[in-house]
């Protein structure tokens, strides 16, 4: 169940602060950058077609919605290798409010986060968008835990999907650290090729797959 959370913002913003929301950065000029691992596969592909590339998240400044509200503008950028130059792809937005985190990822608006923080916490994270309902929960929550190399003394995990079933299987996580936000994101999307599966093979073949993995490895403020 999801209860409302007072707190003290900024006097010169609509923007909450405090401990709990420093999981969700949104001051201007913070930058992270994840290593990026995509494994795809068709029915019209019977090879692993695999992409590694960096990313880069900065948040370059905010405004004002058309609800009033203080909104982070969030340019992504990527490249092949680290020696490559970053390149433009798109531009996301974020907001932060007492009771939760969004953020607008290819025009599609996710709550990422609510408040308060715990273990009871359920929430619907595609309200915002006209996708289909998922249920995002907390886990380990305020744990330390090493993502990419790098040891961070807090995080918490959100599970926003987790299906096994005869015919396909899905998962799906973020985790987050104070003043850092996103550490990690982990999508994995496979569908079993049941019908060919003669004789039995356990796990059976992969018709199609879409996995992704997102992991952090530096970050500035």
């Amino acid at each position: 169940m999801i209860t409302s959370l007072s707190c003290n913002d900024d006097e010169t913003s609509n923007t909450p602060s405090g401990l709990i929301y420093s999981y969700f950065p949104v001051n201007v000029g913070h930058e992270v950058i994840y290593d990026v691992v995509h494994i795809t596969k068709d029915d019209f592909n019977s090879d692993d077609d695999t992409a590694i590339y960096q990313v880069k998240e900065i948040i370059e400044s905010q405004f004002e919605d058309n609800e009033g509200r203080t909104t982070q503008r969030i340019e992504r950028y990527t490249r092949s290798t680290p020696n490559d130059p970053w390149v433009i792809s798109d531009v996301w937005t974020s907001n932060l409010t007492p009771t939760r985190a969004e953020k607008k990822e290819e025009n599609i608006s996710y709550v990422k986060l609510v408040f308060p923080i715990n273990t009871n916490a359920e929430w619907n994270g595609n309200t915002l968008n006209t996708l289909e309902p998922q249920t995002y929960s907390y886990m380990n929550i305020h744990e330390s835990d090493m993502v990419g190399g790098i040891t961070f003394d807090s995080t918490i995990s959100v599970l926003q999907n987790e299906i096994d079933y005869f015919t396909n299987y899905g998962y799906e996580i973020e985790k987050f650290a104070p003043g850092v936000g996103l550490i990690y994101k982990q999508k994995d999307s496979i569908v079993w090729d049941n019908d060919n599966n003669i004789p039995p093979q356990n796990p059976p073949p992969i018709k199609s797959q879409d996995l992704y993995k997102e992991t952090i490895v530096s970050w500035s403020n």
